[in-house]
């Protein structure tokens, strides 16, 4: 079915879009486009002209790598995108359901009304469980309502939006093999954002987007820059592993267009302890030969998406 669906990652640099196929354990890329964002992040357009300028973008890049899926899966990212843990004892699922929403509601009170949300159970290292780790997100309403317009527009059928970090370990965790005994963090380099996973074999723990709201997009040989995103990332570590993990986290995955820049492996090496290495998802996939093997550290999230599942 994977086939049906293509994955569209909107970043604010450039659209990515990934068609997949799945023949028992081989997963192939199958089509796949990269093009320029035509809204510049700061533009002065009207709602409805950048919704029209996106639609027109992805219709284009449609026709033209000839990808014919017309479902889509999207995803969002940034400051709209608000993300909670919550903790709970052991509850049944219609139980846990109430509950979650009767947290959210403390914590946003009226705003929850214009929100879409959703979560997700985490995993227990408890031998006993005893209690209920869950991840909870939420974003404005509205935004869904544009970002499903622009599909629409497109001429696709969109069947779910997702969240950028959440397709990022997706991606992985379908892709990569990682020991049961150890826990990673896989980042997701963008041009003004970054996606930050930590997950373990088959197993998703923590997520988050690091922004530093700047005016340019990032520039890793900026030595201010670059320090201030390996703290964000050992404030997350040092986060995740304070709820009790049963394994810290041992390595650091780079992905995203920045990836490949010189240095920020043996930087984020030096400062944080760990081993770091970057990540090609291409190395991981079968994908068209005509395909550029460097265009896949910008493809993490496109592919993720097109591998979503439900």
């Amino acid at each position: 079915m994977l086939k049906n669906i293509v994955g569209v990652d909107i970043g604010s640099s450039l659209i990515k879009l990934a068609q997949l196929s799945q023949f028992g354990s081989r997963i192939r890329l199958d089509k796949v486009a990269v093009v320029n964002n035509p809204i510049p992040r700061l533009g002065t357009a009207s709602e409805r002209v950048r919704r029209g300028a996106l639609a027109r973008a992805i219709k284009s890049s449609l026709k033209k790598s000839h990808i014919k899926a017309k479902n889509a899966v999207s995803s969002l990212a940034g400051s709209s995108l608000i993300i909670q843990y919550f903790k709970f004892p052991p509850l049944s699922e219609k139980d846990l359901e109430s509950t979650v929403k009767l947290e959210a509601e403390r914590i946003m009170s009226d705003r929850l009304a214009q929100m879409d949300t959703d979560f997700q159970v985490l995993p227990s290292y408890q031998e006993k469980k005893k209690e209920e780790n869950v991840l909870f997100a939420s974003v404005p309403r509205v935004i869904v309502g544009h970002r499903l317009e622009i599909f629409r527009e497109a001429g696709l059928n969109p069947v779910a939006i997702d969240i950028d970090s959440m397709a990022l370990a997706n991606c992985f965790l379908r892709l990569k093999n990682i020991t049961s005994r150890e826990s990673v963090i896989v980042l997701n380099l963008g041009a003004r954002l970054i996606n930050l996973a930590i997950l373990s074999k088959g197993s998703l723990h923590f997520l988050r987007d690091i922004a530093l709201d700047l005016e340019t997009p990032f520039d890793l040989k900026d030595k201010e820059v670059l320090e201030k995103i390996i703290e964000e990332t050992r404030r997350s570590i040092h986060y995740y592993e304070a709820r009790g993990r049963r394994n810290k986290v041992g390595k650091i995955f780079f992905t995203g267009g920045s990836a490949p820049a010189p240095g920020i492996t043996d930087s984020f090496s030096k400062a944080l302890g760990l081993a770091v290495e970057k990540w090609n998802p291409l190395k991981d996939i079968e994908y068209p030969s005509g395909l550029a093997e460097n265009k896949g550290y910008l493809l993490a999230i496109a592919i993720g998406l097109g591998l979503r599942e439900k």
